[in-house]
């Protein structure tokens, strides 16, 4: 069967932010039939459509660069299958870019994310404190309930500054264990910014070099 590989990047944003990672594929699928596309499924008693996320989103996040893979039947133009997507997607949700890379690149892994959300002032000299000291260490450390999570801050894929009113991060994904942007923000002092109605934003995907399987 002829088929197609899709790497697409989208946003997220406003109410969308509040759907599950469960429920966005379920948006996907939707959008995907009414724009006329047939998705592949796995083989199997139970077959799936071939819909995957690199890294799901927490609930409550924007995302400005998120990304979905995913196989429809049949050899496509790209550039249709970009406009035909596009007049099918909900509100809070913006088409980037489409790609579709080689089966023998295998799927896309990650190496990063990056956020970004907005300080108040009085938080501000306080916070670039915090920053300082985090920054003097050679590593920072999170304690996840009996597991401690260790970056390694001369990870080139890890970034800390305050830039003006907001805070911008990069957090590496590592095999041992990843950082969660609430964990940086709860040892930063900051905690309580989104139960106070910040909006938290995660900027960009970052994508390991393809190598060929």
């Amino acid at each position: 069967m002829d088929k197609t590989r899709l790497r697409i990047r989208f946003t997220k944003c406003d109410d969308l932010r509040w759907i599950s990672h469960r429920d966005l594929a379920r948006v996907w699928e939707r959008l995907l039939r009414r724009a006329n596309l047939k998705l592949v499924f796995s083989q199997g008693f139970h077959p799936k459509p071939r819909i995957s996320f690199p890294s799901a989103l927490a609930l409550g996040v924007e995302a400005l660069d998120e990304i979905v893979e995913l196989e429809v039947e049949g050899q496509l133009d790209v550039g249709q299958v970009k406009r035909d997507i596009a007049a099918q997607l909900p509100a809070g949700m913006r088409l980037l870019s489409i790609e579709s890379p080689a089966y023998g690149l295998g799927k896309a892994k990650v190496a990063a994310a990056s956020y970004r959300i907005t300080v108040p002032e009085h938080l501000r000299e306080p916070l670039r404190q915090r920053i300082d000291e985090v920054l003097a260490a050679t590593q920072l450390e999170i304690q996840r309930e009996t597991k401690t999570i260790v970056c390694d801050l001369s990870d080139p894929n890890f970034d800390l500054r305050l830039d003006d009113e907001h805070l911008l991060f990069s957090l590496p994904n590592v095999a041992a264990g990843t950082i969660r942007s609430s964990e940086l923000l709860n040892h930063l002092g900051l905690g309580e910014l989104l139960e106070q109605g910040a909006t938290l934003q995660r900027t960009q995907v970052h994508l390991q070099e393809p190598t060929v399987s």
